[in-house]
């Protein structure tokens, strides 16, 4: 088994598209569709199902890519050992993340970690907390940050950094007259902008509208976005009012854009997550990543 047909699946894999694979990895579309065909006449089976729109894994395809991306990564991970003695760290590093720390700690980091390590090259993607868990378990990004912990043993979660649900609402003479003291019973009579359920935020503020009693009755949902930004920037227009995370909203409020109410007689925090997936080969590019986030993150 060739790695050159392992790294034509994966590219294949990652752009669905056998035009896009071949320009990614400069080589000619006829090569990658040989070196597929290679492979599943080695392997005995198919691997990929081309549609009229894309190219999608069959069922031994799904078996066989986290074997795949394991394979290459043990290459790279060999080079870069025998390599070791040139002091530059170098390589790509794939991050999937979760709407808040994506917006709001990752750019960040990102500046900070380019004028330390500039040849690390990062390829970030985001979705909710349970998209990002599901990225890892599946081999398809280095690490992911979230804020749902898994249950499954090949899943590392690692405590990276504590935020706090707040409820934030328009910066209105309304909302000024509560003197940062939001009635529990006032509650019940405002209108939410809410995040999808999956997201990481959704499932906390579940947790604290139980606890507020909220549940006797359906809120009124004006708006469901699938970012925090995209909610902070809906109660910043008045459309309502949002549990949201201390994190998403802490420039709005500095600004004086949103009102951030807090409720100490509850619970309200949560804990954010670096993950990664036990079994997968950890280049030094990774390694490194995972060391400077850590770091950052005790900072803020």
């Amino acid at each position: 088994m060739r790695l050159e047909y392992i790294r034509s699946f994966i590219s294949v894999v990652n752009c669905k598209s056998f035009s896009l694979a071949a320009r990614q990895i400069f080589l000619s579309q006829p090569t990658i569709s040989t070196h597929i065909k290679q492979l599943e006449s080695e392997l005995g089976v198919q691997l990929l199902v081309r549609s009229t729109k894309d190219v999608i894994l069959s069922e031994a395809g799904v078996i066989f890519y986290p074997f795949a991306v394991r394979l290459l990564e043990t290459e790279n991970e060999a080079l870069s050992q025998i390599h070791k003695t040139e002091m530059a760290v170098k390589g790509t590093v794939s991050i999937a993340t979760s709407s808040v720390p994506g917006n709001y700690i990752l750019p960040q980091f990102l500046s900070c970690s380019r004028k330390a390590y500039p040849d690390i090259n990062y390829r970030i993607s985001e979705g909710d907390s349970a998209q990002v868990l599901q990225s890892i378990l599946h081999f398809e990004t280095d690490i992911g940050i979230g804020s749902i912990k898994s249950a499954n043993e090949k899943c590392m979660c690692l405590p990276l950094v504590k935020d706090q649900i707040v409820l934030a609402a328009p910066n209105t003479e309304e909302y000024r007259n509560m003197k940062g003291n939001f009635p529990p019973e006032r509650l019940k009579q405002e209108t939410y902008v809410l995040r999808e359920p999956g997201s990481g935020t959704r499932l906390a503020t579940e947790s604290i509208e139980q606890a507020l009693d909220l549940h006797s009755k359906p809120l009124k949902v004006a708006l469901q976005a699938e970012s925090s930004e995209l909610v902070k920037r809906g109660v910043e227009q008045g459309i309502g009012v949002a549990f949201i995370s201390s994190l998403a909203v802490k420039e709005s409020v500095e600004q004086g854009k949103v009102l951030k109410f807090e409720f100490p007689d509850i619970d309200t925090s949560r804990q954010l997550y670096l993950l990664y997936h036990k079994d997968r080969v950890m280049t030094v590019p990774v390694t490194t990543t995972i060391k400077i986030l850590r770091q950052y993150c005790q900072s803020i």
